[in-house]
């Protein structure tokens, strides 16, 4: 047996050190990073759980033959800055989201997850599983892949930001890139809020307004006014099914408007939870609010009940019911009519919204 050469030797030993002391120092930076973890965590945390962040409509475009699809870290393992618990969750939530898509197969490609470390003419070399396209093609054969996610995440001056790419395994074709990114600040984070979207909306009430005609004494009827609104909505680290929104809206009716003006305020809270056992069928939430609208010289509480559904990517529809307890309403003056008259009752309840 040949021994080894002293400038081998000498390599050996300084490569052994090497990684010896790297492996301490990952150790450290683990226990180190503990204070810092929890900043990184929520951070990711909160980009990941946004409703922006891997939307399925994005791909829907792709090949019907892309089904089989395996996460691929490509960072730098041995010197990534993000501790590997947050690492793990973040590839966790990104397997989670492709899942529940129902449009892709997630396969646990143990290979994409491998690091080599080996010796070859006295040089040390750090590989990944697949170092060029044809390695990438004989690695989507051998996990039965038909495409990669390629992944990494990476933070700076406290934004969080995932970069995002598809690769065709049969022939190394680009096929959807995407970077989602978001800036989190501490005082957010001790708030516990992991969202904030603002959110525009049109929408109708069918509740009845009606004032006597003292001429034919019978009674005249408007139906129905539309609402205009603009909604704060928040998510919180408590319980991620779980929203709130602030909302002002401004409503009048566009029919009957001889005889009526409705015009009125309506200030409004509301609880938005979410329902896991419609996901497969379509992403469905219950909300309930309560607002106090004030018009035509009157004021009343208003209740409403319903179900949210998606409609395209950043917008939403209510559909539900408003329940305005009947109140005395002053009307313009109107030769032969009634000036205070009735509006309220309960009705359907139907917006349209977009957030952004």
């Amino acid at each position: 047996m040949k021994s080894p050469t002293p400038f081998r030797s000498l390599l050996i030993a300084v490569s052994t050190l090497l990684f010896a002391s790297l492996a301490c120092a990952d150790n450290k930076n683990e226990d180190s990073s503990n204070i810092q973890a929890p900043s990184l965590y929520t951070g990711f945390e909160q980009l990941l759980d946004d409703d922006k962040t891997l939307v399925m409509e994005e791909l829907i475009d792709l090949d019907s033959n892309i089904r089989r699809v395996a996460l691929y870290h490509n960072g730098d393992r041995l010197h990534r800055q993000i501790p590997k618990q947050v690492h793990l969750m973040i590839e966790n939530k990104l397997m989670h989201r492709v899942m529940e898509s129902g449009r892709f197969e997630v396969i646990q490609c143990i290979e994409c997850r491998t690091t080599q470390v080996a010796m070859r003419a006295d040089k040390l070399e750090i590989s990944h599983a697949a170092e060029s396209n044809q390695a990438l093609r004989a690695l989507a054969k051998k996990v039965r892949a038909d495409a990669f996610i390629f992944w990494n995440a990476s933070v700076h001056d406290e934004k969080f930001t995932i970069n995002l790419r598809m690769v065709d395994g049969r022939n190394n074709q680009l096929l959807w890139l995407k970077e989602y990114s978001k800036k989190t600040t501490r005082e957010q984070e001790e708030k516990g809020f992991d969202s904030v979207n603002y959110e525009l909306t049109v929408g109708a009430w069918g509740i009845d307004g009606s004032r006597e005609n003292q001429t034919t004494n019978s009674a005249e009827e408007v139906n129905g006014v539309t609402v205009f609104g603009l909604r704060r909505r928040e998510t919180t680290s408590i319980d991620d099914s779980l929203e709130y929104t602030l909302a002002i809206e401004y409503f009048r009716n566009f029919s009957n408007t001889d005889l009526f003006d409705v015009s009125g305020i309506n200030l409004e809270g509301r609880i938005i939870a979410d329902i896991p056992s419609m996901d497969k069928l379509i992403d469905t939430k219950v909300y309930l609010g309560i607002g106090q609208a004030f018009f035509n010289d009157a004021n009343s509480l208003v209740f409403r009940f319903g179900f949210e559904f998606p409609f395209f990517s950043d917008g939403f529809m209510d559909f539900g019911v408003t329940y305005l307890p009947e109140s005395d309403a002053r009307w313009d003056k109107k030769v032969g009519y009634e000036e205070v008259g009735k509006f309220g009752g309960s009705s359907y309840d139907l917006t349209l919204g977009v957030r952004f």
